[in-house]
């Protein structure tokens, strides 16, 4: 990409992101969402994940944002909390069942009808 540092790759194709570089230097006061939606044809909602992926590398215009943006949504899916596994039908594997609570003595599937204790 060169030693310029406001050139970046978005979906293939190279933006030259110089008045993105004015706004993270202070030099501009302009919105940086409102600048990707209207100057360079991002919607609202890409734009304003641009943003937060800006601020995620520190202010920094990556040269291949769909590589930032891939980092950024993995660490941002690790901080989730992982959800506990559904139970399920242990013969079609269906997670349609009904009795499945501490207080039944059996559960059984909704999809195949197959009842276990």
């Amino acid at each position: 990409m060169g030693k310029n540092k406001y050139y970046c790759k978005i979906d293939g194709v190279v933006h030259n992101l110089s008045d993105v570089q004015e706004v993270l230097s202070g030099k501009s006061e302009r919105n940086i969402v409102l600048i990707m939606n209207e100057e360079h044809g991002m919607d609202i909602v890409s734009a304003n994940t641009f943003e937060s992926v800006l601020r995620f590398y520190d202010n920094e215009i990556p040269s291949d944002y769909n590589e930032a943006l891939r980092r950024w949504q993995e660490y941002n899916q690790a901080s989730l909390p992982k959800s506990p596994p559904k139970p399920c039908c242990p013969r079609c594997g269906s997670t349609n069942i009904r009795g499945h609570r501490p207080w039944f003595a059996h559960s059984a599937c909704n999809h195949c009808g197959y009842t276990w204790w």
